[in-house]
């Protein structure tokens, strides 16, 4: 009886802390602006450890389902900011996109990208696969089905993702939560450690949460992919899936700061939106066309 109620104590308190992380994320002072029809900015500073006993920086960008504003996939054929394609394309906000080949002087025909890439219904880059096993990064997909975005799971179909229905498809991962139901996790390093993170969820209702969480300071220390996984269930999400992350991870904004750069980007090792990386894609966010 005694053990019983030991165990019961620490399921108790578990609950309980979780319970207070959640309360302290919804509840907290998000700081919001519109930007643009059913487009909204939104974000939050915890400065004196009060999520999961840490600092974070979280900035997010809801996309109402009438909003009218359209996601697209921006493959790079050669590496460079998230900040500068959207500039280029004419986009009014992005974060960062897949996992890529870290080398500056790459100008390849796969686009820098270790993972698959359909634009235009053409393929650009395949998934790279090494001792016969799919990466972390390939067990999921974002789908971009006639201006909608869809968060799809991996099956045990070989090179699954050719057989999406979409005219554009990347791969990337890990997917943490599908139709209302956490995934479990791997006990890996790049899971549990923290690290800034960069995430797509979708809630039930259509809308969608462009996501960056700040890390590798002691302002923001970033997440593991567990308390992502956290975070965006208790915004909300029904469906949540992690892309690039660490120094990739970046939100640009159209007029919101200088360089459009609303995250703190890490690979200036300062805390400001000067440390951008080059990057192989990017999720570019459009208005609604008139």
């Amino acid at each position: 009886m005694k053990k019983f109620f030991i165990i019961l104590f620490l399921v108790s308190s578990i609950a309980g802390y979780s319970q207070g992380d959640s309360t302290t994320l919804v509840n907290g002072k998000w700081k919001e602006n519109t930007i643009a029809n059913g487009v909204i900015y939104k974000f939050i500073h915890f400065e004196n450890k009060e999520l999961f006993e840490s600092n974070q920086y979280i900035s997010m960008i809801e996309i109402g389902k009438s909003s009218g504003a359209t996601l697209e996939l921006f493959p790079s054929p050669v590496l460079k900011e998230t900040s500068k394609m959207a500039v280029e394309n004419g986009a009014m906000a992005a974060i960062n996109g897949s996992f890529f080949k870290f080398n500056y002087n790459y100008n390849t025909e796969d686009y820098n990208s270790v993972d698959y890439i359909r634009k235009n219904g053409k393929n650009l880059a395949p998934n790279t696969i090494v001792n016969k096993q799919r990466s972390m990064h390939q067990l999921g997909a974002l789908a971009f089905y006639n201006k909608e975005l869809y968060i799809i799971k991996a099956d045990e179909i070989r090179e699954w993702e050719k057989y999406i229905q979409a005219q554009d498809v990347l791969t990337t991962g890990p997917i943490l939560r599908v139709n209302g139901v956490d995934e479990k996790l791997s006990k890996s390093s790049f899971y549990t450690t923290r690290h800034p993170r960069t995430a797509i969820a979708k809630k039930s209702d259509g809308t969608i949460m462009l996501v960056t969480i700040d890390g590798r300071n002691e302002k923001s220390n970033g997440v593991s992919i567990k308390e992502l996984q956290s975070i965006l269930r208790w915004m909300g999400a029904s469906d949540i899936i992690n892309l690039d992350g660490g120094g990739s991870t970046t939100m640009y904004i159209e007029g919101y700061t200088d360089n459009g750069v609303v995250n703190h980007p890490t690979d200036n090792k300062l805390f400001d939106n000067k440390g951008e990386r080059k990057v192989a894609n990017a999720i570019l966010l459009f208005r609604q066309k008139k």
